[in-house]
């Protein structure tokens, strides 16, 4: 009887260890979280300089008609000239793909360019004969961290500009005006730190008439294709 006894108590005394270590469960492994990459996209002011090549019949040299048969206006071919663009990158909420891509807006608050003009006729300052175009650019862009500072920006943008011109027109030498509130442009921009080079491919026609809905619409075609290097703070 005793024997029966001592055994029923060590039962007693060891049941609820035994119990308890078989409902112990074994903690799950720590979920290891992969560290998000620092944001390098941010906004900020750039400025851009650098040289203008026209395209096409900018190039080349432009006759064009309109409704007066005596009024055909000939507009000399451009050459190299030089663009600056200084303006401030927005972006429109966080960046996303843990922090490689992120969108907003393209602003150029100052845009100037101009082209100087090729012909043998001239004579005289040859800077008084040359395209020279003041405006704004403002559009979308999206851009790209792959690594490091590196930073990709693609953007296309809407340009409204003044435009003026010395030439022979009208039957004399004279000053013309015009503008384009619609111009074109598509740039691919690489920056790195504060450096950035940027290309910009821009496109359309200028519409001179000295701002004057009596006279005759002249369509200039002024597309341009610019190798800009400057920084972004």
């Amino acid at each position: 009887m005793k024997k029966y006894f001592l055994t029923a108590l060590l039962f007693t005394l060891l049941f609820p260890s035994v119990s308890f270590s078989q409902e112990q469960v074994t903690p799950a492994p720590a979920i290891i979280q992969k560290e998000r990459a620092p944001n390098r996209i941010e906004s900020g002011l750039y400025i851009k300089l650098g040289p203008s090549f026209p395209m096409g019949i900018y190039a080349t040299g432009q006759k064009l008609t309109d409704n007066s048969p005596k009024d055909h206006p000939y507009y000399f071919p451009a050459t190299m000239g030089g663009a600056m663009d200084m303006g401030y990158l927005i972006y429109i909420g966080p960046a996303f793909a843990n922090n490689h891509l992120r969108a907003g807006i393209d602003a150029t608050f100052i845009s100037f360019s101009f082209n100087s003009i090729k012909s043998d006729t001239i004579t005289g300052s040859k800077t008084k004969y040359w395209y020279y175009f003041v405006g704004q650019k403002f559009g979308p862009v999206i851009s790209v961290c792959p690594v490091d500072r590196l930073v990709i920006d693609i953007s296309y943008k809407m340009n409204a500009y003044a435009a003026y011109v010395h030439h022979w027109i009208r039957g004399k030498e004279d000053d013309e005006w015009g503008m384009n509130l619609t111009q074109n442009e598509i740039s691919t921009t690489i920056r790195y730190s504060i450096m950035l080079f940027s290309f910009q491919y821009n496109f359309g026609q200028v519409a001179y008439n000295d701002f004057d809905g009596a006279k005759p619409i002249h369509y200039v075609d002024n597309t341009t294709f610019r190798i800009l290097i400057g920084f972004k703070f």
